[in-house]
């Protein structure tokens, strides 16, 4: 029987992945590359500076496939979620890739929020809140603020759309990424025609729609390159928040996944849409009808990342990370400080742009580790915030798998378990969204029920510990005290 490898392609907000899957072996190989500080700042990106990169990591693992004796079958494409890119007539970028990072629309957006009828009917439709991260409102405020550059785009895209043409020739966006741009009908799967006249956005200005498993041939100059095959097939992209769900095995309903990485986000598959009344999670599509309920939060390790930068510690050096975490056994939690991470703003629940962080409750005998511990705790209160209101409309998952950069530190995921009160368990394997879209890519090239029946090995069980659930079911309760006194303090 044979034994198919894909390469899967991811293209991130801080760097460009690329595996080596195979169907009997999984992940064997991976590799990664950093982009230029002038290829992308968060906000930003440069198209072609992305694609530059994700031809590179893609040619390295066409070597190392060479090298192996191994023919790559497909190739598997994801992104980010919620990136907005301008195209000319001629399809050429007219600017900057605007990513999800991007709120500068916010003094645009925040006052439609006040229309409280508005806001229901669009998040119904969508999924989608009122919020300057999504690509709708992106376009909304530009067509108010710089309308001469808005006159000039004759299409819209994305960043994983623009790496899906360059190596293909082929415009296409799928189901999944269009979920996540607040023009799609989370109902119908279509483009919600209400909300593109409200934008001024025209049908023939979008890609095609399609499902994640559809594929355009490599171009003959782009796999001479990167030393591929011609024809060989791509997948069209999926939004990498998605894919992650799928690479931790999570397409059936029962299993929730955790990621905290730069950002955080909490997600879970249900058969049809779980839209809470309230406005405060999202939901998006996922594939073969599958909706992904879920919510997401900005402030993660970003927030771990800017208070150790502050404390003058190198902040990307695993032992200072190491010692400040091993430190944080020693806190006196019952009387530590708290946190409210809002650094980069609020998206779940409470969608504010413009919300500010900082800490609560400081003494004089507090210590950097002290506030530490505060930093780490603030995010999972956050995520925790979000958990509470997606159990209370798709139900209390089975098991939650956890994965990011918390699963590097042994004490902050303990801390999780204890937060959430619940179990935690872990993969063991990283870059979940790039084996999810190797997954598609299998299925796309097989037909086999990959998607559906991987379930990676769980390498690791986290129990809570009662003593330490209930003190921090006491401290919880005071955070979202100062969540709800803060929120009504703006």
């Amino acid at each position: 029987m044979k034994n198919h490898v894909v390469a899967s392609l991811e293209v991130s907000t801080s760097s460009a992945k690329c595996i080596l899957f195979s169907e009997s072996d999984g992940v064997i190989a991976q590799f990664s590359e950093a982009y230029p500080a002038d290829v992308a700042t968060g906000p930003s990106q440069d198209p072609d500076g992305i694609v530059a990169a994700a031809l590179g990591v893609l040619h390295r693992a066409a070597q190392e496939a060479d090298t192996r004796g191994i023919r790559v079958s497909a190739i598997g494409l994801t992104g980010t979620w919620h990136s907005l890119l301008l195209l000319d007539s001629e399809r050429k970028p007219l600017g900057s890739i605007m990513t999800w990072a991007d709120v500068s629309g916010a003094p645009t957006v925040a006052p439609m929020r006040g229309d409280d009828s508005f806001v229901k009917s669009f998040y119904r439709a969508t999924g989608c809140m009122v919020h300057a991260m999504y690509p709708v409102w992106k376009w909304v405020h530009l067509r108010l603020t710089q309308p001469e550059y808005v006159s000039r785009a004759s299409f819209l895209s994305s960043q994983i759309e623009y790496l899906f043409e360059r190596l293909t020739g082929c415009q296409g966006v799928s189901r999944c990424t269009a979920s996540g741009t607040g023009l799609l009908n989370i109902h119908t799967l279509d483009w919600d025609d209400d909300v593109l006249g409200m934008a001024g956005i025209r049908r023939e200005q979008l890609s095609p729609l399609q499902e994640a498993y559809h594929t355009a041939p490599l171009l003959p100059e782009t796999a001479q390159a990167v030393g591929l095959l011609s024809g060989l097939p791509v997948t069209v992209g999926c939004a990498d928040g998605a894919m992650n769900q799928m690479g931790i095995g999570g397409v059936q309903p029962g299993t929730m996944s955790m990621s905290v990485g730069t950002s955080g986000a909490l997600r879970a598959v249900h058969d049809e849409p779980r839209i809470p009344a309230k406005p405060s999670t999202w939901c998006y599509y996922l594939l073969e009808g599958k909706r992904l309920a879920g919510a997401a939060v900005n402030n993660a390790t970003n927030c771990v990342d800017w208070f150790l930068s502050r404390a003058g510690a190198k902040a990307r050096d695993a032992s200072v990370y190491e010692k400040f975490s091993a430190e944080t056994n020693r806190v006196d939690v019952d009387r530590a400080p708290f946190f409210m991470p809002f650094l980069f703003g609020e998206r779940c629940p409470g969608w504010r742009e413009n919300r500010a962080g900082g800490f609560v409750g400081v003494r004089a005998a507090h210590d950097e580790f002290d506030l530490y511990h505060a930093v780490l705790e603030g995010v999972l209160f956050s995520m925790r915030q979000c958990y509470e209101i997606l159990v209370e409309v798709g139900g209390r998952p089975e098991r939650v798998i956890m994965s990011g950069g918390i699963t590097n530190s042994r004490e902050w995921s303990q801390m999780a378990a204890d937060v959430f009160g619940r179990e935690l368990l872990t993969t063991g394997v990283s870059n979940d969204s790039t084996v999810g879209a190797a997954l598609v890519a299998m299925q796309a090239v097989t037909g086999g029920g990959h998607a559906e029946n991987y379930s990676p090995e769980i390498t690791r069980s986290l129990k809570p510990h009662e003593s330490a659930c209930n003190v921090y079911e006491r401290r919880y309760k005071r955070y979202l005290e100062y969540y709800l006194r803060s929120a009504s303090d703006e």
